[in-house]
């Protein structure tokens, strides 16, 4: 007698659960526990929003001022958080405002900034970077702002932004694009 293939397979199937509920726990046992490797998402210490604002149009080899705002939204303050990011190609900085004591630097990820001061929940702090575009700029000049934040652990709140990376220190981007339209 010939044996259709749906029910094999159903046969191949069945059994091995079939024979898992023989061995089963009773319900009363203590609960399974979750392995080490199965863990919650991880979050960051302090997370931002962020809002840049641009101008929609300007000329080639004319200035853009970028201003960008990042409110700490928590659950801790931020002691270790970079403002900044890439700015359009053929572009050059000329002026950055930021709160007293703000240094900046290029890194390989873009240019970034970083105040002294270390943001409470609810707290926000504001940079302005105003570039001067290439008169070879394309028809829009793109810039991806916001804020880089690491998860410093206790007694590492005076280490670089290098020295964090180097260390192996989770970091979280929270970035906007911005585009301006380039007029001849």
């Amino acid at each position: 007698m010939r044996h259709p293939i749906s029910k094999i397979v159903a046969l191949a199937l069945v059994a091995p659960l079939a024979g898992g509920m023989l061995l089963a726990t009773p319900a009363s046992a203590a609960p399974a526990q979750v392995p080490a490797a199965v863990k919650a998402a991880a979050k960051p210490f302090s997370s931002f929003t962020v809002s840049v604002s641009a101008p929609k149009k300007a000329k080639a080899g004319s200035k853009i001022t970028y201003k960008i705002r990042a409110t700490n939204k928590g659950p801790y303050p931020a002691d270790a958080f970079y403002m900044g990011g890439l700015l359009p190609k053929h572009s050059k900085i000329t002026v950055i405002y930021g709160p007293e004591g703000t240094t900046c630097d290029t890194y390989e990820d873009g240019f970034w900034c970083w105040s002294p001061s270390v943001l409470e929940i609810d707290d926000y702090e504001t940079i302005a970077i105003t570039v001067k575009l290439g008169k070879k700029s394309g028809r829009t000049a793109e810039a991806i702002l916001g804020v880089d934040s690491y998860d410093v652990p206790t007694g590492a709140e005076n280490l670089s932004r290098d020295e964090l990376e180097r260390l192996g220190n989770k970091n979280w981007f929270f970035m906007k694009k911005v585009k301006t339209g380039i007029v001849r």
